[in-house]
């Protein structure tokens, strides 16, 4: 350590082994977090590898990470390590950041599932390309002298380093034959982002590049923050290059809507085919016919997009629950991640942190308490007071984990970019974003629905005989053939059964009241959600059977879907049921998936999805993947390498899902 407090041998050690990230960290260990995080990251932008240049209107493009460091940026944990390669490297640097990550808090629960603690988000994109990030340097310099300051000048520079090694690579890779997409290229990213977008192109440009500093998240509101440099150019190109980005990143979702508009359009023609983004459009009563047949005609590529998302409702729930934040801000809205509800460049959401795997409760409980319960009533009661207990805990770990992180995991890069942070003068995760709240996902729900029913016809029912409490489980534990065709005669979600609805949303509703009353720790509230992406198959693994016909280990219902194979009386009477939950009580977004033929997709999405809509549905997303395919795909993968299908909030390679997961999207009813 030298008089200035720099660690020089563990900063250069780091630097020497190819891990600008670490060195950064470690150089001016004296600093607060928020300073040696900003220093890390910039040391990332100053020296880490760049991605080729393929020719195309826009760079960077390609994976975000060539060649990795072990130590590098992620945009919801602050910065991520590949253990396996740091101890290659080096084995001493290991423990140094084992204790670093012992830092940070999880939630743990038991019954935790599809979520720990993820913090998706997305830039101002719009006041970027408005104001150049030039505007925000002089922001920054106005700040009170101070770690906070410095940390966010450390990004600039950064930034600039970054912009002009782009730059240079860009010269770099001029040829005969991209030459005219190159300069053209160099011209608009010599000016942006740093100087406010003049035109259409420099916008794009803009908005890709700083896509590539956020992380590769989120990628926005495109056709609503893009408008204002719309002068009648064909953008489709360079959408579909844009989205190529995305997919190779991994990266998440982007909304389009309610006010649609051409570049609406040209977003839908752009992803035919394409797994990623996923596109979420934001529907109402204004939607235009041509904007309903463009999505019809996207979906019935095969790619999943867009999801489908009912703009009224959406905005009556976040208005009813966030009373005290602007219309104008609430239009700001754009699922993230998957599709979890946040406030587009304005917010910072705990997208998942953190699910309850509801028949995880439930399946012990019932073993334990069914014998003496002695009514149905009395059994309900229970369950939801036995939910009740394991959730208020989750809770409270979730406002635990939310402090440490303000102390130990600022994020330097989404506290330059998301409003208000700088004005406030504090990190994203400690209070700096105007708007806060938190997703909690319950998993299972419907599962536990047609558990329930089962359980009051079979054991508590008043017509006909009644299997005693100890017979019916040890029917279940033994999966007796004739004791599952007793289950199969009960009634069940999905089929617009008046009985199982009515139940439905009375269960549902009080277990999405069980995150209201408290407030996280960064303020707001505990927003409910369904959301399961691919987590279904997995959660089902350590709970015992259920009676709504699951076997021991087998996957759960997915979202807010029926069991599978039990949507047997139409597509209509499914979307009936779904309806009759409280949706709007769970804004963090109640995903439903829908399989349809897309030979008759053009004619029956819209009057479908608003008909849906109209009684109260909030999201549908709808795949067009044929049996045959499937099992072709099942048997020959080499032949289907562009099969996709919607997967829980977003589309997926069909190829790429285990075999579990497959027999699951088989197994959907097509309607």
């Amino acid at each position: 350590m030298n008089e200035t407090g720099t660690n020089v041998s563990l900063a250069e050690r780091f630097f020497e082994l190819g891990e600008p990230y670490a060195g950064g960290f470690y150089e001016e260990t004296e600093r607060s977090r928020f300073f040696r995080f900003s220093r890390a990251q910039r040391r990332f932008w100053e020296r880490s590898p760049l991605t080729t240049y393929r020719g195309g209107a826009l760079y960077p493009c390609g994976g975000k990470y060539p060649q990795a460091p072990a130590v590098f940026p992620d945009y919801s944990f602050t910065f991520a390590v590949d253990w396996n390669r740091l101890e290659q490297k080096w084995s001493g640097a290991v423990p140094l950041l084992r204790r670093e990550t012992e830092l940070f808090l999880w939630v743990g629960s038991p019954h935790n599932v599809g979520g720990d603690m993820y913090t998706h988000s997305m830039p101002r994109y719009d006041r970027v390309l408005r104001e150049g990030l030039d505007a925000y340097e002089t922001r920054v310099r106005a700040l009170p002298e101070g770690d906070f300051r410095d940390g966010l000048l450390e990004l600039v520079e950064g930034i600039g380093a970054y912009h002009r090694r782009c730059l240079e690579t860009l010269r770099a890779s001029i040829t005969e034959e991209n030459r005219t997409n190159a300069e053209r290229l160099l011209a608009a990213l010599s000016r942006v982002p740093f100087s406010p977008a003049r035109d259409m192109y420099e916008a794009l440009v803009a908005w890709n590049f700083i896509y590539y500093v956020d992380g590769c998240d989120n990628p926005g509101r495109l056709d609503a923050d893009l408008i204002p440099w719309y002068r009648g150019e064909d953008c489709v190109s360079i959408f579909e290059e844009f989205f190529v980005n995305v997919d190779e990143n991994l990266g998440w979702s982007a909304a389009l809507g309610p006010d649609c508009n051409a570049l609406t359009l040209q977003c839908l023609r752009a992803i035919k085919g394409r797994r990623r983004p996923s596109l979420e459009l934001r529907v109402n009563e204004t939607t235009p016919a041509e904007v309903w047949q463009a999505a019809a005609e996207s979906l019935a590529s095969g790619c999943g997009q867009p999801a489908l998302y009912n703009e009224t409702l959406y905005q009556r729930a976040l208005a009813e629950r966030f009373p005290h934040i602007p219309p104008k801000d609430l239009l700001r809205f754009n699922g993230g991640g998957c599709t979890e509800t946040m406030l587009a460049g304005i917010s910072n959401v705990g997208s998942l942190d953190a699910g309850i795997n509801l028949p995880r409760i439930f399946e012990p409980y019932m073993r334990n308490n069914l014998e003496g319960a002695g009514s149905f009533e009395v059994f309900y009661r229970g369950l939801l007071d036995e939910i009740s207990a394991a959730v208020i805990p989750v809770l409270e770990r979730i406002s635990e984990c939310q402090e440490r992180r303000a102390a130990v995991r600022p994020q330097p890069v989404r506290t330059l970019l998301v409003d208000d942070c700088i004005e406030k003068g504090k990190d994203f995760n400690a209070g700096g974003a105007r708007w806060y709240w938190s997703v909690v996902s319950f998993a299972g729900l419907i599962n536990v629905i047609d558990s329930l029913l089962a359980i009051r016809h079979l054991v508590y029912g008043e017509a006909g005989p009644r299997m005693d409490p100890a017979a019916f489980l040890a029917g279940l534990a033994e999966q007796e053939p004739g004791f599952l065709r007793a289950l199969a005669s009960c009634p069940c979600f999905g089929v617009d059964n008046p009985e199982a609805d009515t139940l439905a949303a009375d269960f549902a509703g009080r277990v999405f009241d069980m995150l209201g009353g408290r407030t996280p720790y960064l303020g707001g509230q505990f927003l409910p959600s369904s959301i399961q992406f691919t987590t279904y198959a997995w959660a089902g693994s350590e709970v015992g059977p259920t009676p709504d016909g699951r076997d021991r280990g087998a996957p759960l219902a997915d979202s807010l879907g029926a069991v599978h194979g039990k949507d047997k009386a139409g597509p209509t009477a499914l979307l009936n049921s779904v309806a009759s939950l409280p949706l709007y009580k769970a804004a963090g977004t109640p995903v439903l998936n829908l399989r349809l033929r897309k030979e008759e997709l053009a004619a029956c999405l819209r009057p479908l999805v608003t008909g849906y809509f109209a009684r109260g549905g909030m999201h549908a997303q709808i795949s067009c993947l044929s049996r045959e395919d499937m099992l072709d795909a099942m048997e020959h993968p080499e032949r289907h390498e562009n099969l996709i299908v919607r997967i829980g909030g977003y589309s997926e390679y069909f190829n790429r899902l285990g075999g579990v997961l497959q027999e699951t999207v088989l197994r959907r009813t097509e309607f």
